[in-house]
């Protein structure tokens, strides 16, 4: 079920990807970066890039864009009013009247504190350069902390950012028990905290019947927890 909002500054803070698909002629698709606004005036995103080089989109044209926040996707309708290279490439997009919310949170999630390793196993195909770089060098093992799980997803804590579909191959570390390893997921949504990056990731349905099963044990013991630490 969605519903029409006024687009909320606590909702698109900065660092939010943002992808845009062209209204007009060809429908172009490009994931860019969200950097401040004035309320009520426009947006300011990083231009996006291919092959490590800036996109200007031409004035006036207008874009559908979504992202998301807070267990939902944002939609609206934009325009571009502008740009400069000024420091950095950056775009200036007319700011939503309104943003349609339709939430992502079907099933219940509880706090964990769970200890992962991951690592890359494929990015997306219009990846800058430079992250594709960045990527490249973060294919091996590394570690991230699990603070929330659902039955069709979790949300881990790491010092890297991984691009929206992204796919990672995790391993669960638990108290007592051998590890959960083989757990394919797909990067929903990342964003940027103090210390980190909060990595919003759902289960792919690729995941062998072990994993799952495993998966399905963990979260129904810690339903029948009393108290969660």
């Amino acid at each position: 079920m969605s519903e029409r909002k006024p687009l909320s500054p606590d909702v698109l803070i900065c660092g939010t990807s943002i992808r845009l698909l062209a209204l007009e002629t060809t429908k172009s698709k490009w994931t860019t970066i969200f950097i401040g606004s004035r309320p009520g005036r426009y947006l300011i995103v990083e231009m996006p890039k291919v092959a490590g080089a800036p996109v200007k989109l031409d004035d006036g044209t207008r874009w559908s864009a979504n992202f998301i926040s807070k267990g939902a996707v944002h939609s609206f309708n934009t325009e571009v009013l502008g740009y400069t290279y000024r420091l950095t490439p950056l775009l200036f997009l007319g700011y939503p009247a309104e943003t349609v919310v339709a939430n992502l949170r079907t099933e219940k999630r509880y706090p964990v504190n769970i200890p992962i390793i991951y690592k890359v196993l494929s990015t997306p195909p219009l990846l800058a350069a430079e992250e594709e770089a960045a990527a490249a060098a973060d294919h091996g093992p590394l570690k991230a902390l699990v603070v929330d799980i659902s039955e069709g997803g979790f949300m881990a804590v790491s010092p890297s950012p991984l691009a929206p579909e992204t796919v990672i191959e995790a391993a669960f570390y638990l108290p007592k028990e051998e590890p959960i390893s083989g757990i394919n997921a797909v990067v929903r949504a990342c964003r940027g905290k103090p210390g980190g990056y909060f990595i919003g990731l759902a289960c792919s349905q690729s995941n062998q019947p072990k994993v799952i099963s495993r998966l399905a044990d963990l979260i129904a013991g810690i339903e029948n927890m009393p108290l969660r630490l």
